[in-house]
C-alpha cells in the first residue's frame, strides 16, 4: 500500500503517524448534529470557553509535529492554547459525530489520542442511532462511556461545566 501524501489531500488528519483522508464530505444528519451541538455549546460557554466547529485544526498533544485532527466540535477553556492556526494542546471537550467512513477511527484512534493528550471530556455522537457516548477523564484514563439515547434520556450532562445539560431533542431534531 502506497503512503498517503497529506499535501495531495484537501482535508486530512494524522494520528500516530497515520494519515487519514477526510473525504467524502459529511452527511446532512452529521452536519445537523454538529451545527446543533456547536451552537448549544457556543451559547452555554460564551465568556468562559471558546467553541469551534470543524474545520478547526487541533494538535492535542501540544506538539505541532505530532497528531493533528479536526474534531467536529472543540471547546477550549484555556485561551493560551489558541493560536492563529488552531489549538495547540488538549481541548477541554471534544465532540466527534460518527460517519460510516470515520466511526472506527473515532472509536479507537481518536479515543486513544484524546485520552493520552488529556482531553477532559470526549463525546461520540451517533446521528443514526441518536445516541451520545460521553467519556470523562479520571486519573489520565477515560472511564467507561455513559451512553444517552434519544427517546430514553432527555438530557446529556456536560461534565466540564457544573449544572449544564444539553437536550438530546436539540441535538437530533
Amino acid at each position: 500500500m502506497a503512503a498517503v501524501n497529506p499535501e495531495d489531500l484537501e482535508r486530512y488528519e494524522m494520528i500516530e503517524g497515520v494519515v487519514y483522508d477526510m473525504s467524502p464530505s459529511p452527511s446532512e444528519g452529521h452536519q445537523r448534529a454538529t451545527t446543533a451541538i456547536g451552537s448549544l455549546f457556543f451559547s452555554a460557554f460564551k465568556g468562559q470557553c471558546r467553541t469551534y466547529v470543524s474545520p478547526f485544526d487541533v494538535w492535542p498533544t501540544g506538539d505541532t509535529k505530532d497528531a493533528y485532527v479536526q474534531p467536529d466540535v472543540t471547546v477550549i477553556c484555556n485561551a493560551n492554547k489558541i493560536t492563529h492556526d488552531g489549538c495547540v494542546g488538549a481541548p477541554d471537550l471534544v465532540v466527534e459525530v460518527l460517519s460510516p467512513s470515520t466511526a472506527g477511527k473515532d472509536r479507537k484512534a481518536k479515543l486513544h489520542l484524546y485520552q493520552r493528550s488529556g482531553v477532559r471530556e470526549y463525546w461520540i455522537v451517533d446521528p443514526v442511532m441518536r445516541t451520545v457516548e460521553v467519556f470523562s477523564i479520571d486519573q489520565n484514563i477515560f472511564g467507561p462511556a455513559e451512553t444517552y439515547a434519544a427517546g430514553e434520556d432527555e438530557f446529556v450532562p456536560v461534565g466540564i461545566k457544573e449544572g449544564l445539560q444539553i437536550s438530546l431533542g436539540d441535538i437530533f431534531n
